[in-house]
């Protein structure tokens, strides 16, 4: 059986196989504009690096209301608070962070429009008077304010914040909240920032507004003949409402100006927006792969593995740099669907875009761990093969998260649900298509067949 595949031929045929590392790779960076960024995981703080600068990242947002939904006969108010709820943090823990909230009190918020993360606050906000008074924390200590979720089965810590007797009053006194339109009327919502600190940025799961009150019912089993209870109402901010992440980067141009001057290496960063360029020469590899073959129609490209070396893939466990770690995942996309992904966050065809998990592997030669992403190009050159295009493939090396849900319940496959845009503090340092000890190639073994009878 070892000889079926040779023995299927006809007479004259031959099987040809090989293998190749072309190294046509053009690689670089490039810093994008704005991008859109889902607000269901964010910072807000301020984090330095002492080689990427410093970030400062908060949020604009509304509140979603519940509609028609009113307070109970004979409510009284106890308080409104902010509540922010994280998950992590990133800097130092130990130092103080105080955050504090504004109204937006300008132009409000439109659902139809889309906000880029370099949005100016102030055609939202004067900043003239606080909603909330300003609060410090310290992200690293065990939280006096502390929530348990039965989901993640541990205590979520947060941030709360008693809003300005103005606006408590003003929230309490419509008795209710008939649509959401009318609720981002009386509340357009907030602007949160950090007001002081400069170490310290916190992973924001969740906001919310919470309308503390109680109210006072007949109750023939009490000695008065009422009852008291005390409630809430919170009014989050979700799917339903529009979010804003800003961030800003003062230092972005003259770091980006020095991170190109390195040759050897490429830097990606997140959620500063800064990524690497690939640019593929498709001429060259086709030509190698038809040469090798012999003919186009009968070539195929079995394995094209682009293989890119992470140079501080082993610092995810160091403390001492906020952006010292590299990006879990990254998504290879093309330049024509990249502004797309960028402004909405849709997931791209297979066409154009493929997807690579950081990946390490022990080098006994050197006793330690080699990480690297490793992107199958195989099916696009097949593809290009085919379709004749010599176009070259210019595609974007960027940051992601991705998420991933069950095909069915009896099957423990799953599909690739979204992609977003990495937000949290990330630096990947990969090894350049310059670099001299091992530039960025891809790794080829493709096949096919020739008839020698042709031309007899």
């Amino acid at each position: 059986m070892a000889n079926a595949g040779s023995s299927a031929l006809m007479k004259g045929e031959d099987v040809i196989v090989r293998a190749d590392t072309l190294g046509y790779i053009i690689s670089g960076i490039m810093p994008a504009g704005p991008v859109y960024l889902t607000p269901d995981s964010f910072l807000i703080g301020e984090c330095s690096s002492r080689d990427y600068g410093t970030l400062r990242a908060d949020l604009l947002t509304q509140f979603a209301c519940p509609q028609g939904w009113v307070f109970p006969d004979s409510s009284a108010l106890d308080s409104v608070c902010l509540y922010i709820y994280y998950t992590s943090w990133c800097g130092d823990g130990g130092a103080p962070l105080a955050l504090t909230a504004y109204p937006i009190d300008r132009e409000p918020l439109s659902a139809d429009s889309v906000y880029g993360s370099s949005v100016d606050v102030s055609r939202f906000c004067s900043m003239q008077s606080e909603a909330v008074r300003r609060h410090s924390v310290l992200a690293a200590s065990v939280p006096s304010d502390s929530l348990y979720s039965s989901v993640k089965g541990e205590y979520v810590p947060f941030v709360r914040m008693r809003l300005d007797e103005q606006y408590e009053k003003a929230l309490f006194a419509a008795g209710g909240y008939p649509s959401q339109e009318e609720f981002n009327r009386l509340f357009p919502g907030l602007y949160i920032t950090s007001s002081y600190g400069a170490s310290t940025a916190l992973y924001v799961s969740s906001v919310c507004v919470t309308v503390h009150y109680h109210y006072t019912f007949p109750d023939a089993s009490q000695p008065s003949g009422f009852k008291t209870m005390a409630d809430h109402k919170a009014l989050y901010a979700n799917s339903e409402v529009t979010q804003v992440c800003r961030y800003t980067w003062p230092e972005r141009d003259r770091v980006f100006e020095r991170l190109s001057e390195d040759t050897a290496v490429n830097y990606i960063l997140s959620p500063a927006n800064i990524y690497a360029h690939l640019r593929i020469p498709v001429e060259e590899v086709l030509d190698s792969i038809i040469l090798g073959v012999g003919n186009r129609e009968h070539a195929y490209v079995n394995k094209a593995e682009l293989v890119i070396d992470v140079l501080n893939g082993d610092s995810r466990s160091e403390k001492d740099d906020n952006w010292a770690a590299p990006a879990g995942d990254m998504m290879l996309v093309s330049e024509s669907a990249f502004p797309e992904v960028v402004r909405t966050g849709v997931i791209p065809p297979d066409t154009a875009a493929l997807y690579a998990s950081l990946t390490s592997v022990y080098d006994s030669d050197s006793a330690r761990y080699c990480y690297f992403y490793s992107f199958d190009m195989a099916p696009l050159f097949t593809g290009l093969l085919r379709d004749r295009n010599r176009d070259t493939l210019r595609m974007v090396l960027v940051p992601v998260d991705r998420t991933y849900v069950a095909v069915s319940s009896s099957s423990s496959e799953t599909s690739l649900s979204s992609v977003r845009l990495k937000q949290t503090l990330t630096a990947t340092r990969i090894r350049s298509s310059r670099n001299s000890s091992s530039p960025m190639d891809i790794e080829v073994v493709y096949s096919g067949f020739t008839d020698t009878r042709i031309g007899q």
